[in-house]
């Protein structure tokens, strides 16, 4: 995991609407804009940061506008994780080649969630409603768990193969993928030292030479680390069938 996040206080950049001041808002404010709009501020900030005030005030309306539109806020939740939910594809797999197959849908996946982070934290941050599932959930929990099985793992290991899956795209995307994709091309290759360079620096008394040399070693990007982390699910996968 990268040595130090870098927690940004990212404004989300208003729409760029085209309309001049005066015209009415109605022709412009839409339940699809209201939600991309909440995705980009969720994506980055996190729900949180997510109110009906702000929402107006970036859009360039009122809140009570976007009640002519949405019931609640409950209802906005709900249908950006709808939105997200039903964009989500998943790659051909193919069971004969499975390991190939882990590394192109591990990275799919990643692609898709690394372009909106923080909505992941959804399930700590919000209360789904039943209006917030979608009949694709479902499909894809049914794909990955009929691919898992048919390379030969048990269903009860295919779901825990499948949590593992979700555990490191998720955990990869908050903590490695945002802090690497924050940082300038200059400080990219440090994000994943054991700890910034600078704090061996200030400490030369302490006793940390596996550390020190560790800087060396360190992966340089992102997708070094990620490609590496994939192998270990290969190798896990490996040991259930006996290869």
């Amino acid at each position: 995991m990268p040595s130090e996040i870098i927690k940004p206080s990212v404004a989300v950049a208003p729409t760029n609407t085209g309309r001049r001041p005066g015209r009415p808002t109605q022709r412009i404010l839409t339940i699809d804009s209201i939600v991309e709009r909440t995705l980009a501020i969720a994506g980055r900030e996190g729900f949180a940061a997510v109110t009906m005030n702000r929402l107006a005030r970036d859009m360039g309306v009122t809140p009570r506008a976007l009640y002519n539109h949405v019931s609640n806020r409950q209802e906005i939740v709900d249908r950006v994780w709808v939105k997200v939910v039903e964009g989500i594809t998943l790659p051909d797999l193919d069971p004969a080649d499975w390991r190939n197959s882990f590394h192109v849908l591990w990275n799919s996946l990643r692609d898709q969630f690394r372009t909106f982070p923080r909505v992941l934290l959804v399930a700590l941050d919000e209360q789904i409603s039943p209006q917030g599932t979608s009949p694709l959930r479902l499909k894809l929990v049914e794909i990955a768990l009929d691919f898992f099985t048919s390379i030969g793992l048990s269903l009860e290991d295919a779901v825990v193969v499948r949590e593992m899956l979700l555990a490191d795209l998720f955990s990869f995307a908050l903590t490695a993928d945002f802090s690497y994709d924050l940082r300038s091309d200059e400080d990219k290759a440090t994000t994943f030292h054991p700890v910034p360079e600078v704090w061996l620096e200030k400490l030369p008394e302490v006793e940390a030479p596996l550390t020190r040399q560790a800087l060396k070693v360190s992966p340089r990007t992102a997708d070094e680390l990620f490609n590496k982390m994939v192998e270990a699910r290969i190798a896990y996968v490996e040991k259930l069938l006996g290869l």
